[in-house]
């Protein structure tokens, strides 16, 4: 029963008696999306192109885990979207790396519907070549159905940078209604 939305318990009066449908309002419904929550971990499985100075979405192109089918791994494959019945607050957590480069400067963003809410930074030590920056930035988001979250990569390297997909990734965790 993947997709079942955030339970809503019935009143109770004195003197109703427990049916079946009260039970699984009350009882099950509640301890069945407990025990599933939303839940979605992607990753990027191949380098992607980071222009110099450049705001560019992370592809996540290998899903994990989706209980609730919020992403696509080929349309629009940088979003996880809220599904009918999982509104409410999620844990985003982006991971981005990039190869090893010396020059600039490297960002990791998280958005919420194409709008910037939590931005994480790296400032590269210039006298090092053999280092490869990791960024990691996480968010307690409030979403409603049909808001996406996003990670986005920015570099400051001089020319194209790519990713390195064994350390980019999203997770996207409902917390709280």
């Amino acid at each position: 029963m993947p997709g079942l939305p955030v339970p809503t318990p019935a009143s109770i009066a004195p003197g109703n008696y427990i049916t079946a449908a009260l039970w699984n309002a009350n009882v099950y419904n509640g301890l069945y999306f407990l025990l599933n929550l939303p839940l979605f971990s992607g990753y990027q499985s191949a380098a992607q192109s980071i222009a110099n100075g450049s705001v560019t979405a992370i592809a996540i192109d290998t899903t994990i885990v989706d209980t609730y089918g919020g992403h696509s791994n080929t349309v629009n494959n940088s979003r996880y979207t809220v599904q009918t019945g999982a509104a409410g607050w999620y844990q985003v957590t982006c991971s981005l790396g990039f190869v090893a480069n010396a020059s600039g400067s490297r960002a990791l963003e998280i958005h919420k519907n194409g709008t910037v809410i939590k931005l994480g930074y790296d400032g590269t030590d210039d006298s090092r070549t053999d280092i490869a920056a990791a960024l990691q930035c996480t968010a307690i988001v409030q979403l409603a159905v049909g808001d996406y979250v996003e990670g986005f990569a920015y570099q400051t390297s001089g020319g194209a940078l790519a990713t390195n997909p064994n350390a980019t990734g999203m997770t996207a965790i409902w917390k709280h209604s």
